[in-house]
Order: structure tokens, then C-alpha cells, then sequence
């Protein structure tokens, strides 16, 4: 059965697009390139840096479940309520090759939404070469209050 987006706002999907420099945080760090969003799904990308590698020459994992994480919890702002946000609770990843440059670029994709609850599956490519594949959930909180 396919996921419905009643809530999809094209708006917040255009905020979106683009580096996360005015983010800030490990997005700007890892230099996050938010390049498409629509209906539950979303598209981001980071070149892989001399700085992200571990001493054996290989993007370190934290690497990639970062990038992982941005696009778990980010695809659900544009087809979430204004106010409401997203917090991941739980996400595994299975890492398929070693990534030693290039560009990775992380597919993500709701599989199902409820009121509370999302699961999202992520697919990395690096230089068109499956690199990982994950699964997420994500708790939709409504807005605090003060």
C-alpha cells in the first residue's frame, strides 16, 4: 500500500534545498548538500574529505550514519504539521563497501506514517556504487509548549 502525503507543503521542501552552511552543526561540518525533496522522499549529498576518513583511508561509519541520520529525520518536515519535529529513535545500518572518496549521495523514502511514528528507508550510493543500506524510525512529536 502506498504512503499518502496530505500534509506535503512545497515550501518547506525549497527551504530545504541546498548546502546546511546556515544549519550549522555536524550537517555544515560534513558539508550536507540538500539536493531534491518531494513527497516523501529526499536526496542529500556530501564529498567525501580528507578530514572524514579513519587512519586506514576509509570514510569513517560516524560519516555515514550522520549523512544517514539528516536524511531519516529531514524528509518528514515537508509532509509534517508546522510545528510538529522529528527525533529519531532507532536506526541500523548495513555498511556494503568501503568508501574511500568521491561523493555519497543518501536516497531517503518514507515507507509508512502515522500520526506518531515514521520508517524510513535510506539508500547510499557512492560514485553510483551501493555503499549502505538503512532503516529508520522516527518519533513526530507535537510542539512544546511553554
Amino acid at each position: 500500500m502506498a504512503v499518502t502525503f496530505e500534509e506535503y507543503d512545497q515550501r518547506v521542501a525549497d527551504a530545504m534545498l541546498g548546502d546546511s552552511e546556515q544549519a550549522g552543526g555536524l550537517p555544515s561540518y560534513l558539508g550536507i548538500r540538500t539536493v531534491e525533496v518531494g513527497p516523501g522522499r529526499m536526496v542529500a549529498e556530501l564529498d567525501v574529505r580528507t578530514e572524514l576518513l579513519n587512519p586506514f583511508g576509509a570514510a569513517h561509519g560516524g560519516v555515514m550514519a550522520a549523512l544517514v541520520d539528516h536524511v531519516l529525520g529531514s524528509v518528514l518536515y515537508p509532509v509534517i504539521a508546522r510545528g510538529r519535529w522529528a527525533a529519531t529513535t532507532e536506526f541500523k545500518l548495513n555498511l556494503l563497501a568501503a568508501v574511500r572518496g568521491g561523493r555519497l549521495v543518501a536516497a531517503s523514502r518514507i515507507v509508512a506514517l502515522s500520526r506518531r511514528t515514521a520508517v524510513v528507508q535510506i539508500e547510499v550510493t557512492n560514485d553510483d556504487r551501493l555503499a549502505c543500506v538503512a532503516q529508520g524510525t522516527v518519533l513526530i512529536a507535537d510542539p512544546r509548549t511553554p
